[in-house]
């Protein structure tokens, strides 16, 4: 099988991350190409690790007609990531979006719509699925093996955020930068696996949220939903 070509869109925390696990090796069937960033400084840092071995660009058009690529990982900030999906996809390309898909919900789906009339695929990084507990979860819960759901509830202790993470970055935790707070950043994956592993939609909910409530911040900070489900389930 050959390795798929992979560029990455936006060096930030994330993309030189996924970066990284190219460079090691830890993308079984792919490899790394290209990398692409506006800010020079952030394609100077990624020219020390990977040198020669990938192309460098410094706009997203230009890797996306360079033809040195199967497939783009976007890793811009969030109000970009459907623009850019959907060029990618116009280029011929394959594109994996990180979360969150968007900050507009008509863009996202316009993107979603968009890439079902492409022959060429989009994923979104909800990469919590591949964890083995969420997948034993999802197996018990859909095989009925614990019973019928009737109530749920979802606590995750160890995401919290410091006002040190917010303070990393000046795009961060900003309606300008980010679009959001917390239902941008690190619930996506939480509702993701929660959504996926009971495997219901809700007829009904209800919520509300705070912004900077626990930090020194403009966007929410502080969430909770109410679910009902067809069923009567609860969450």
């Amino acid at each position: 099988m050959e390795k798929v070509r992979f560029g990455i869109i936006g060096y930030g925390n994330m993309g030189s991350g996924h970066a990284k696990h190219f460079h090691e090796g830890q993308i079984k069937n792919g490899i790394l190409t290209a990398i692409c960033d506006i800010n020079p400084v952030k394609i100077a840092a990624a020219k020390e690790i990977f040198g020669d071995s990938v192309k460098y660009f410094d706009a997203p058009e230009a890797l996306f007609a360079s033809g040195v690529c199967d497939a783009v990982m976007i890793c811009t900030p969030h109000y970009l990531h459907p623009t850019l999906a959907m060029a990618a996809q116009d280029a011929g390309l394959h594109c994996i979006v990180e979360k969150p898909a968007g900050v507009y919900t008509l863009q996202v789906k316009e993107m979603i719509e968009h890439a079902k009339k492409s022959d060429k695929i989009l994923g979104i990084m909800f990469n919590q699925r591949t964890n083995p507990a969420f997948r034993k979860m999802r197996e018990m819960v859909q095989n009925g093996s614990i019973g019928k759901v009737k109530r749920t509830n979802w606590i995750i202790t160890d995401w919290y955020r410091t006002q040190e993470y917010y303070d990393s970055g000046s795009w961060r935790a900003t309606w300008k930068g980010e679009g959001g707070g917390v239902l941008y950043n690190q619930a996506p994956h939480q509702l993701d696996l929660f959504q996926w592993i009971v495997g219901m939609m809700p007829s009904k909910l209800h919520a509300f949220c705070h912004f900077g409530k626990w930090h020194d911040i403009e966007v929410e900070d502080d969430v909770t939903c109410y679910v009902e489900y067809p069923n009567g389930a609860t969450a």
